[in-house]
């Protein structure tokens, strides 16, 4: 199976899932399937404006050398298939010219595939195909050009929503207004003392220095994500990102409130609000979001509440 960012596929699933992207974007536009009984003649379908797809997925994980020979001489080898088939393929086509041959692979991580692209797209039209429109072009798709409309088809398929490691990026715009290194020094501090317990908390020993140093930076870099992150789950599923939004509103009221009148220690308190919170997203949301999910999200806005006060702790 082949680890993209959307999931495990291999070459039938990937194919299965693109087939119902295809008629769903496309249908109202003349779509039509173009299975390989009785051959395989280099597209797996068409749409009647001269738009036609080859999907293609290895049935393996490659480092990106490999994965990029592999795409060069799929291309390169269904491309001819045109060629050859060009009889076979006019009678099916009925008419329609192609104008875009879009290769649909889950990445690609090598530009020299577009170079190779470019080179077979103008030996095709070098050949004069009655099947081929004489601007003939050859596209490069990935499944990022397909996301919205993956995400919406796994969730029917009762699949969680699945986003990928986020780098870190700029802060939020209105963090030079909140000293947020400090507020989240402090509630590490606070949080990691109150686990030791009977045992006097001493920032001068160095065990207690490097646990506290280890949650700050876990914490501070989540506050720093936390604007990327929001946007990545927006842009994969406005919808579970708008519902996850109103529940993580609604649920604040309760950690402002818990701030205030719960008589707990700092670490038991965010425990809490930590393990109350992702039970009540993967509830609420299932099956779109899982515990994985789930856990992204609070551990973000754990740390935004943290970093922004919106989550303190009693004196």
């Amino acid at each position: 199976m082949f680890q993209s960012r959307f999931g495990l596929f291999d070459g039938k699933s990937w194919e299965s899932l693109l087939q119902r992207i295809f008629k769903d974007r496309h249908g109202g536009e003349g779509y039509f399937e173009m299975p390989t009984s009785p051959g395989d003649f280099g597209i797996e379908g068409y749409v009647a404006s001269g738009i036609a797809f080859q999907c293609y997925c290895p049935d393996k994980h490659y480092n990106p050398d490999r994965l990029y020979i592999k795409q060069r001489n799929k291309i390169t080898k269904d491309i001819s298939k045109l060629k050859l088939n060009e009889a076979e393929l006019a009678s099916r086509l009925g008419g329609t010219l192609i104008k875009n041959w879009c290769f649909v692979t889950p990445e690609i991580s090598d530009n020299k595939l577009l170079k190779h692209a470019k080179s077979k797209e103008i030996e095709a039209r070098s050949w004069n195909l009655s099947i081929l429109s004489p601007d003939f072009r050859i596209d490069l798709h990935t499944a990022e050009h397909y996301e919205k409309d993956i995400h919406s088809f796994q969730a029917m398929q009762g699949k969680a929503l699945h986003i990928p490691g986020i780098t870190l990026d700029l802060p939020f715009p209105d963090t030079e207004s909140i000293d947020y290194e400090e507020n989240i020094l402090r509630k590490t501090i606070a949080r990691v003392a109150a686990g030791f317990r009977k045992v006097e908390f001493d920032m001068e020993n160095s065990a207690h220095k490097s646990k506290v140093e280890r949650l700050y930076s876990s914490t501070l870099d989540g506050f720093l994500r936390y604007n990327k992150f929001h946007d990545e789950l927006n842009k994969a599923s406005p919808l579970i990102y708008q519902k996850v939004k109103r529940l993580l509103s609604a649920f604040h009221q309760h950690v402002a409130e818990w701030s205030d009148t719960l008589n707990a220690t700092p670490d038991v308190l965010t425990e809490k609000i930590r393990s109350e919170l992702t039970e009540l997203l993967i509830r609420e949301t299932s099956p779109s979001v899982d515990y994985a999910l789930a856990s992204k999200i609070v551990a973000n806005e754990i740390s935004y509440w943290l970093g922004a006060c919106q989550l303190d702790y009693s004196e």
